[in-house]
């Protein structure tokens, strides 16, 4: 009689630990405090080291590497990109206090110039500027279709092609790089993927940017040798683009300085004033003498 009681007791406590287990399953979504790619498929934690498997999917390294144990550890690709978004969004979501407040304006300032590139309105509370980590080393631009390759660093697809058609090398190692050692990183698409979702009022305004301008872009990935390539294929061209930016951004600062001295004179200074030297430089204008030709 009590061995027929266990056993039917058995499966009924199986089922029980099954739902309990299903439960507390549910209960860790709902308590995700980061983005679904942050977390690792085996562990459901947020991965610390993440790694790129030959699917483009990324992992914690010890978990994987625990699971395919005959696995050559080579053969995964640490996941730097990923890794440095991680660390920045947590300490963005752990800074508290005056402290916390006075690193929020310290990085509000230092990427004023890169807000006013992006279009984007006055710095606010809510502004945070994108990791670095975004950006291919090649386009430095968003990375709209990504490509990882064996030493972790992650670029736009066809610029890394394209590069390694011209050079057989890595862009910023310089070691030897083949295109079939790329990977996609989906991850760091499944980010940009889950901004794209967003209200227009939420979005970051790179990515906002990159919405507003995708109907210019293929919707096919072109293969390699296929059609011109647009982006750099020597250090020269990444440093004429970089300048030409860094032009391009002195330039909106200027203008935007320039509006900001006449707004403070509006306010601050009496009207007539303003109206009587604006009219002085008209006039000195008009009276100026021509040249003769």
């Amino acid at each position: 009689m009590t061995n027929e009681t266990s056993s039917v007791q058995e499966p009924l406590l199986e089922q029980q630990e099954e739902e309990e287990g299903q439960q507390e399953g549910q209960e860790q979504e709902q308590k995700r405090l980061y983005p679904d790619p942050f977390y690792c498929p085996l562990t459901k934690k947020v991965m610390a080291d993440p790694v790129v498997a030959a699917d483009g999917n990324s992992y914690e390294k010890s978990a994987v590497l625990e699971r395919d144990a005959a696995a050559d550890a080579s053969s995964y690709y640490s996941n730097r990109a990923l890794k440095t978004i991680i660390e920045k969004e947590k300490q963005r979501l752990e800074e508290q206090g005056f402290v916390g407040a006075l690193h929020r304006a310290e990085e509000s300032l230092r990427s004023m110039y890169q807000q006013i590139l992006e279009k984007s309105a006055f710095p606010t509370g809510e502004y945070r500027p994108l990791p670095d980590a975004y950006y291919c080393p090649i386009t430095l631009d968003l990375i709209l279709r990504s490509a990882i390759d064996p030493e972790g660093n992650t670029y736009e697809r066809q610029a890394i092609r394209g590069w390694i058609a011209a050079n057989g090398t890595s862009p910023l190692t310089r070691n030897a790089l083949r295109v079939d050692q790329l990977r996609e990183n989906h991850a760091l698409e499944d980010l940009i993927d889950a901004e794209l979702k967003k209200t227009e009022g939420s979005m970051h305004p790179s990515i906002r940017r990159w919405k507003e301008s995708r109907t210019d872009e293929p919707e096919g990935d072109e293969e390699e040798g296929g059609g011109s390539n647009p982006y750099p294929t020597t250090q020269q061209e990444i440093d004429e683009r970089s300048v030409g930016r860094k032009h391009c951004i002195c330039t909106l600062v200027a203008i935007l300085f320039v509006f900001v001295v006449i707004g403070a004179s509006l306010i601050f200074v009496p009207f007539e004033i303003v109206y009587l030297t604006f009219g002085c430089l008209v006039c000195c204008s008009m009276n100026r003498p021509q040249e003769r030709n």
